[in-house]
C-alpha cells in the first residue's frame, strides 16, 4: 500500500475517526521510538526491554562508552551498569540524567 492509498482512506474517515487514529498513533510506542524527531519519551508506555533497548541504540549511534557515560552524569561504572540492565529500577535523578545527556526530552503522562 502507498502512501498515497494510506492518505486517501484517512480523507475518507469522519473527525472522529481521525481523531482516534492519531490517538492510537501519538500512544503508540514503537511509532514514538521510529518516528520521533523531538527525542521525547513517555515512559508511562515504555516497557523496561523498549527503554533498555532505546538507550544502548542511542549510546552506540552516539559513540558513548558506558564508562564515559558513567561519567557525565556522575554516577559509578558498576551504578552505570545497573541503569542500563534495569532502567525502570533506577534512581529517578539517575535515569532522568542518562536520558537528558542522550538528548531525550522525558516526560510522563498519566
Amino acid at each position: 500500500m502507498s502512501l498515497n492509498e494510506i492518505l486517501k482512506i484517512v480523507d475518507g474517515l469522519t473527525n472522529e475517526e481521525k481523531k482516534s487514529l492519531l490517538s492510537k498513533l501519538n500512544n503508540n510506542r514503537y511509532f514514538n521510538t521510529i518516528h520521533n524527531p523531538e527525542k521525547s519519551l513517555n515512559l508511562f508506555t515504555l516497557e523496561e526491554s523498549e527503554l533498555k533497548k532505546i538507550i544502548t541504540l542511542e549510546l552506540k549511534k552516539q559513540s558513548i562508552t558506558y564508562e564515559e557515560m558513567a561519567m557525565q552524569i556522575d554516577v559509578s561504572i558498576a551504578t552505570f551498569k545497573r541503569i542500563i540492565t534495569n532502567p525502570l529500577m533506577a534512581k529517578t535523578i539517575n535515569l532522568h540524567s542518562l536520558l537528558k545527556e542522550l538528548g531525550f526530552k522525558l516526560y510522563l503522562e498519566k
